[in-house]
């Protein structure tokens, strides 16, 4: 029984163990079909991997695709991320919408070589206005920011000075007048042998006392501000009285203001302030070093040089430089020169801090802003305009990233439009595929 027992003990003890042998050989099998279906779908995947990228296929060619739903693949909303399109609807890409498109265009590239300045006015068309004469303003008709026409009037100031100088030129040319009709009468008394040639002689010489009083009253209205258009107005009956106006010396905006009707003012005051605008002058800093260079080059004319200002960054105002100050700075040891700038968006104003930097010959290259180009496994990419409300993205090759502005060597031309703002959100979207979305789904 013992014996049996013992036999029967081994028996049970065998088959446990190769009952559990099986189920490792079982499981270990089972493991590998499953080892077996995943490289299957690694190599159905690895294969896919293997399609030609939508950047590496022409616009046409993405235009004529076709998906298995039957329609144009960049029109359906499963499978346009396969071509690398978006649809936009119009209202994003409003002036405060999320999107913003922007041409490429050609810059000169603006190098680390930067010498810091300040944007000043044009000094030969800025100018601080006041009246020639004390007196009370009487009326304004400006304010800041207004857009005036040289000879117009800015403000009017009721003044005894003015009014003096006005009444002793309507008087001298009175006197005048009857001196040259004095005259004349003599003459023709003299010529007709009537008065003595004395008396002509007196009428003449009175005739000449009464010209120059008048001219200087003349002087005196000149000195008060008035040209002669206005000082022949003042011969006129509806103008007696009227008070003296400050007229704008040439075309040009209102940029400063201290004036306030019923103000008494007086010749020398800043009241006014207006310049013209549409072209800058910004005054840089330049080291000793670099002195001899800059002479060199303006010896052959103007330098070529660009302005960049914080409020505006990656807009590079193109300029010259046409002057060198003629003294250093005693503080920094530094020569100043002038760069002028266009401004004809009125984009740049006095007193900002500015970066001058100067160019030797270079030639302007096709740049787009930094935030427009956009990467995906290695390779960089724009989104273009395609079949409208559609973008698509292309391929490009980059150079240079200056001032957030790129320089695209490759893919792009002169005037193609671009999304700058927003252009990431757009590659989200075709991305998709990656999350396993599109037809297969």
């Amino acid at each position: 029984m013992t014996r049996d027992a013992n036999w029967t003990t081994g028996l049970m003890s065998f088959a446990a163990k190769l009952g559990l042998i099986l189920f490792f050989v079982y499981a270990a099998g089972g493991c590998a079909l499953e080892r077996g279906g995943a490289t299957h779908d690694e190599s159905h995947h690895a294969a896919a991997e293997e399609e030609i990228s939508d950047l590496d296929r022409t616009l046409d060619d993405l235009m004529d695709d076709a998906c298995e739903h039957g329609t144009p693949t960049y029109e359906c909303d499963e499978c346009r991320y396969e071509v690398g399109m978006v649809k936009v609807a119009p209202d994003l890409l409003d002036e405060d919408g999320p999107l913003r498109t922007e041409r490429a265009e050609r810059r000169t590239p603006v190098g680390a070589d930067a010498h810091n300045g300040e944007v000043c006015l044009n000094g030969e068309k800025a100018s601080f206005l006041s009246p020639r004469a004390a007196g009370t303003v009487q009326s304004i008709h400006v304010d800041v920011g207004s857009r005036v026409r040289r000879g117009e009037i800015l403000f009017t100031v009721e003044s005894p000075e003015f009014a003096e100088a006005r009444s002793a030129y309507l008087a001298a040319q009175a006197s005048l007048k009857l001196a040259d009709a004095t005259r004349e009468r003599e003459r023709d008394l003299y010529e007709r042998r009537i008065c003595p040639r004395k008396d002509l002689l007196e009428a003449e010489a009175a005739r000449e006392a009464a010209a120059a009083t008048a001219q200087a009253a003349r002087e005196r209205l000149r000195a008060c501000g008035l040209d002669d258009r206005g000082i022949a107005l003042l011969s006129a009956d509806a103008v007696h009285g009227a008070p003296l106006a400050v007229r704008a010396p040439f075309d040009g905006t209102v940029l400063e203001r201290d004036l306030s009707v019923g103000a008494a003012v007086e010749p020398g005051q800043q009241l006014l302030l207006v310049g013209d605008t549409s072209e800058m002058w910004v005054w840089a800093s330049l080291d000793d070093d670099d002195l001899r260079e800059m002479e060199r080059r303006l010896a052959g004319g103007p330098a070529r040089a660009s302005v960049t200002v914080p409020a505006f960054p990656g807009c590079a105002f193109p300029g010259r430089v046409d002057r060198i100050a003629g003294t250093i700075d005693e503080t920094t040891r530094a020569a100043r020169v002038r760069v002028v700038v266009p401004n004809s968006e009125g984009l740049l104003r006095a007193g900002m801090f500015a970066r001058v930097h100067l160019h030797e010959d270079e030639e302007p290259v096709l740049m787009v802003p930094a935030e427009a180009v956009l990467e995906d496994d290695g390779r960089e990419f724009v989104f273009v305009p395609a079949d409208p409300p559609y973008f698509v993205r292309r391929p490009v090759t980059t150079g240079r990233e200056l001032d957030q502005w790129v320089e695209v060597t490759r893919g792009l031309s002169d005037g193609d439009l671009v999304v700058s703002r927003g252009a990431f959100a757009l590659k989200s979207d075709v991305l998709r595929s990656k999350m396993g979305a599109g037809c297969a789904d």
